[in-house]
Formats: structure tokens, C-alpha cells, sequence
């Protein structure tokens, strides 16, 4: 049977004042470390790539496909939903419920009774978690 001094101060130097363990028994060496690994894990935040899609309404049509996109903000085109982790819509600067459209690769139906008003600013925002 190990000493029990080495199980109750195995990291510690000044055993008579541990700031770690205060007295208490102390955690062996791996499980600190295994606990400060995860611990930083935890706090790291996710990686993501955003892409977004411009588009104006004219005042009609409630389809929008690649070809209606803003050139001079990029040329994304609408991605597949399936290869996103998250879409957003806004319209006008307002964020839509997934229930007033649906995407398919190269195209946003609204699901809106009435279109968005003549230059009104579309934005469909893609994100992908990459780790």
C-alpha cells in the first residue's frame, strides 16, 4: 500500500500549504491534467465560415435564383442547405422564420402571401461549423 502523503499531496511542493487542494485530498497528477484539457476544449469557441447572398425584390417575384444575386457583393450563389450548418434570412434587415421560405441549391422560394416591396434588401446568410 502507497503512502498515503503521496495521495494526498501528489502535485504539490509545499505540502503544508497547498493552494490547490487546501488541505482536502488532492486529485492525482492525470486527472488535474486530464480535467485542465477539457476545461480549454470547453472555452475554445467553434470555428465557422459565413457566406452571404444579396439580392433586392422587385416588387413581384417571390422566387430568387443564383442569377439574382448582386454581383458587386460577391458571387456565392444560394449553397445547398444540406452542406450549411445554419441559414438565416433577412429581409429588410429583419430575421425570417424558416417557415416563410425554403431553399434548394440555387434557389430561395418565399412563402410569404404577398412579394417584398420593390428594393427591398435580401440577404440569405449561410454558416458552416468547421471544427
Amino acid at each position: 500500500m502507497r503512502d498515503s502523503i503521496y495521495f494526498k499531496h501528489s502535485r504539490c511542493k509545499n505540502k503544508s500549504l497547498c493552494s490547490r487542494c487546501n488541505g482536502q485530498i488532492c486529485p492525482p497528477i492525470w486527472l488535474i491534467e486530464y480535467l485542465e484539457e477539457i476545461e480549454k476544449k470547453q472555452n475554445c469557441p467553434l470555428k465557422v465560415e459565413t457566406f452571404q447572398y444579396y439580392a433586392t425584390s422587385d416588387g413581384e417575384k417571390k422566387v430568387f435564383t443564383d442569377e439574382d444575386e448582386l454581383p458587386y457583393y460577391g458571387k456565392v450563389g444560394i449553397i445547398d442547405p444540406n452542406n450549411v450548418s445554419y441559414t438565416n434570412l433577412f429581409i429588410n434587415g429583419i430575421l425570417q422564420p424558416t417557415s416563410l421560405y425554403s431553399l434548394q441549391k440555387g434557389s430561395l422560394t418565399l412563402n410569404s402571401i404577398d412579394p417584398p416591396i420593390k428594393g427591398t434588401p435580401i440577404i440569405l446568410q449561410f454558416i458552416t461549423i468547421t471544427s
